[in-house]
């Protein structure tokens, strides 16, 4: 009987009766482990059974889960969504699993147990159709535990991202007094004292109640070995081995692991450990099953994962292998199925698990076979890439150029060396790079395979286009297409249309841009999301570039959701650094600060997109700060040597100069910038440049081929500037065309610079504005700010934590953020209130009334 919960089940049935008119709802039920989340899924869905479909699955704690473990567990009974999955075809399985949802006759029940040890390809699942239960007439009920679920659990950005009016929370309590006395009553158990001693939790109470005796057990451990005790040895030997496998074990299985198991498991099933359904056989509840393996001794957990990995069958899931292999510390067994293992995982995109599968072979990797060796370790770097780990990719990468040279192999030498030629890119180390790239080319010898020499060659015409070299890269684009022939690889060309599309955008936007949109296209239909988010992003790149913001939004936001949705960490976090550089341009700060500052600890290409955006803000708002990030910004660009680097920098640079009157480079530096843009296409860059070496009296005449706002300033029409920054959407720059109109344009740009935050360059414009006896208004002050310190609404949130007393540590807990990135905001916390402690930042913030009064 299931006691208190008759709220919880009304509340579900109603859901599913609201599905048919109102559509389908993500129901999430979370509360600790033994709260009965488990018992109460069982109970609405025995009630429900005759009136919806009903789909069960449920994730393992697997020290490396199998991807989408839950969608096998439904493919048993929905044999359509099995094809897929053997496929890898996981928009397949997306798609089969929303037509299982949206059945027309009856609602569908669709249970996830346990998410909170859901792999990453689950967990993107969940994300998928959780985004798109309101258009289905079923309900996705999500079980998690509370307390397994912290801050950077994967779990907590999922269900971030569901949409809130389709969401529907429960939280289980624990029982009341009566329910407890209920379960005891027929003991001796005083029932305050087991309430005090389980908190209501029904299966600790169910279990104390079991022991029979005169106190309250210590533990449940306890509790549950209690009964354990009372088997027999050969069923007590049994149900220890089943307690190492954290998941359902097929009857076949267990029947091979010990003579008379069927005998065996109906002892264990009366005292009530076990449960078998239908070909399967579980712990009634994952609390026993880790009593059970918590009171074996390291020596015998070690033999009962070697039995349980000799007797589970071939054909068994490799990451289930790799557990038991792990726990067994069989390293042969682990270095023939980690690998495995690993490429099934980056079948599904569920890379954080290929990764895992793959760092488990670093202790060992003289064990590999040598002839396995150079892939896996191509493998294991592409992931590290993808996950943003790109200097332990570039370290694999290394070690496999080797093994491929002192084994012989100068065509799988080649793609390493090409694909560390991209690595070193990312890392901004372009000589590098470059060596890499020619490098790649050479050791195949002067009479290539032309296959072998197209995917050389794709890394030349990369750097190229990074380079800006667009001739280069058009002509390179061309020999690589032709050495590739008639058999050419869909990467190969999708890249192709990629660099083609960014060289033809900045000669001719936006019509020359139409190469990324076909890449896009391709890339899509070919299942390489990879690709696709590239080419989104660099269409919001090139979009940003020519001021094209409502384009440049829309694409970088895409990139993000594709990223996002395949798992590609590295391309999720450089379309955000993109689009941070958007939001600066929209007058879009807080956001743009924060985002931007998020890339601080992200590979170089990164940071040289970030670092210009947050540099130019802080200058704006006169912090101090602006001088170090400016600093370094260039420094990092110097290295690279590419026009995309150096040109954000520099014109961040000579904001900042005309701000503060320090100019870290020379005007000779800039106008050199300026020119190389200029004779490579573009045109808003260095009419940037232009404008603030104009600021800052080192520019002689007007550049030929700047953008038009920039032209129109530098000549005297300050009014029509202003007016195309105004179709354009750029706020701060329209403000700046105000100032150097007359005294009523100039009024207009001081509120317009006082409302984006522009403290340092209003109080610029207000002593210039009553030197020329303008009567200016005493500035309005912090007042008028979203948050009176300028503070962005996270590190709002800082401030208030730190004066509570929290640790970096504990404010990443109370947030749900890395501790990394709570250093970050701290440290803006500090640079904004102008303080060098913690400390001094509360006090500070408590004189000027801005923490919340008790």
């Amino acid at each position: 009987m299931l006691l208190e919960r008759d709220g919880e089940l009304t509340l579900l049935a109603q859901l599913l009766a609201d599905t048919q008119s109102s559509g389908g709802k993500v129901v999430l039920l979370r509360g600790e482990a033994g709260i009965g989340k488990s018992a109460l899924v069982r109970e609405f869905v025995a009630a429900h059974a005759d009136e919806a479909f009903v789909l069960l699955g449920s994730c393992d704690d697997l020290l490396t889960p199998q991807p989408l473990g839950p969608l096998w567990d439904i493919a048993r009974e929905e044999p359509a969504l099995g094809e897929p999955l053997e496929r890898g075809d996981r928009a397949q399985v997306l798609a089969g699993v929303l037509d299982l949802l949206s059945r027309s006759l009856r609602s569908t029940i669709l249970v996830i147990e346990d998410t909170h040890w859901a792999d990453e390809a689950t967990l993107d699942a969940i994300r998928y159709i959780g985004r798109r239960m309101a258009a289905t007439n079923g309900l996705l009920l999500l079980t998690y535990r509370d307390g397994d679920v912290d801050y950077d659990h994967p779990l907590r950005g999922v269900i971030g991202d569901l949409p809130p009016d389709s969401v529907v929370r429960l939280q289980l309590a624990g029982l009341s007094l009566l329910g407890v006395a209920s379960i005891v009553e027929d003991t001796a158990l005083d029932p305050e004292d087991v309430l005090a001693a389980t908190d209501g939790n029904p299966f600790l109470t169910t279990e104390v109640a079991a022991t029979g005796g005169d106190a309250v057990p210590a533990s449940v451990q306890e509790s549950v070995m209690a009964r354990v005790q009372k088997l027999s040895p050969g069923a007590h030997q049994i149900v220890e081995t089943l307690s190492v496998i954290p998941e359902r074990v097929p009857m076949s299985v267990v029947l091979r692991m010990a003579d008379e198991a069927e005998n065996r498991l109906d002892e264990c099933d009366r005292r009530g450990l076990i449960e078998i359904e239908e070909d399967f056989v579980a712990f009634r509840h994952e609390l026993i099953r880790q009593a059970v393996e918590a009171s074996l001794t390291k020596t015998e957990r070690v033999a009962l994962n070697r039995k349980v990995l000799d007797d589970l069958p071939p054909e068994t899931d490799p990451a289930r292998l790799v557990h038991h292999a792990r726990e067994a510390g069989d390293r042969d067994r682990l270095v023939e199925l980690a690998p495995r293992a690993a490429r099934a995982a980056m079948v599904v995109e569920s890379h954080r698990e290929a990764l895992d599968h793959f760092r488990q072979l670093a202790p060992h990797l003289d064990r590999l076979d040598p002839d396995d060796l150079g892939r896996i370790l191509d493998d294991w770097a592409g992931e590290e890439h993808l996950g943003d780990n790109v200097e332990e990719a570039i370290r694999l990468n290394e070690l496999a150029v080797l093994h491929y040279r002192e084994v012989g192999d100068s065509r799988a030498e080649s793609v390493a060396l090409a694909q560390g030629s991209l690595l070193a890119e990312t890392a901004g180390q372009r000589g590098r790079a470059e060596a890499l790239a020619r490098q790649s080319v050479d050791v195949l010898g002067p009479d290539p395979d032309g296959s072998d020499l197209a995917r050389a060659l794709e890394s030349h015409v990369y750097l190229a286009m990074m380079a800006g070299d667009f001739a280069a890269t058009l002509e390179l684009v061309e020999r690589t297409l032709k050495a590739a022939g008639r058999d050419i690889e869909d990467r190969i060309i999708i890249r192709s249309l990629n660099h083609k599309g960014i060289a033809g955008g900045i000669a001719d936007y936006p019509h020359g841009r139409a190469s990324l949109g076909e890449a896009r296209d391709r890339a899509a239909m070919a299942g390489l999301w990879y690709e696709e988010s590239r080419a989104l992003t660099n269409d919001a790149w090139l979009a940003a570039e020519f001021r094209d913001l409502a384009t440049a939004s829309d694409y970088a936001q895409r990139s993000i959701d594709t990223a996002s949705r395949h798992e590609l960490e590295n391309m999720e976090s450089y379309a955000t650094a993109i689009y941070s550089r958007i939001l600066e341009l929209k007058g879009e700060w807080s956001e743009a600060e924060d985002l931007a500052r998020d890339q601080l600890d992200r590979p170089a290409i990164n940071q040289m997109t970030a670092l210009p955006t947050l540099g130019a803000i802080e200058a704006r708002k006169g912090r101090d700060t602006a001088l170090a990030i400016l600093t370094k910004s260039w420094d990092m660009a110097i290295v690279a040597g590419e026009f995309q680097r150096l040109a954000p920098t520099i014109i961040a640079i000579g904001e900042h100069a005309w701000i503060s009157g320090d100019l870290v480079v020379s005007l000779a530096d800039m106008a050199q910038v300026m020119e190389n843009g200029l004779d490579i296409g573009f045109r808003w860059s260095p009419g940037a440049i232009a404008f603030w070496m104009w600021k800052l009296g080192g520019l002689a005449r007007t550049p030929g081929g700047i953008a038009e706002p920039y032209r129109l300033i530098i000549e005297g029409h300050p009014m029509a500037a202003a007016e195309l920054w105004s179709g354009i959407g750029c706020p701060y720059e329209r403000a700046l065309a105000l100032a150097h109109g007359a005294a009523s344009a100039q009024m207009e740009a001081l509120d317009s610079l006082e409302k984006l935050g522009a403290v340092a360059v209003a109080a610029k414009l207000r002593k210039a504005m009553r030197n020329r006896g303008i009567s200016v208004p005493r500035g309005k002050g912090r007042s008028t700010k979203a948050h009176p310190a300028g503070l962005t609404a996270r590190q709002a949130e800082v401030l208030s934590l730190l004066a509570e007393g929290l640790s970096n540590g504990e404010i990443a807990d109370r947030l749900f953020l890395s501790p990394r990135t709570v250093e970050h905001h701290v440290a803006a916390v500090l640079s904004k209130l102008d303080v060098s402690t913690r400390d001094e930042a509360v006090a500070a913030a408590s004189a000027e009334g801005l923490l919340p009064i008790e």
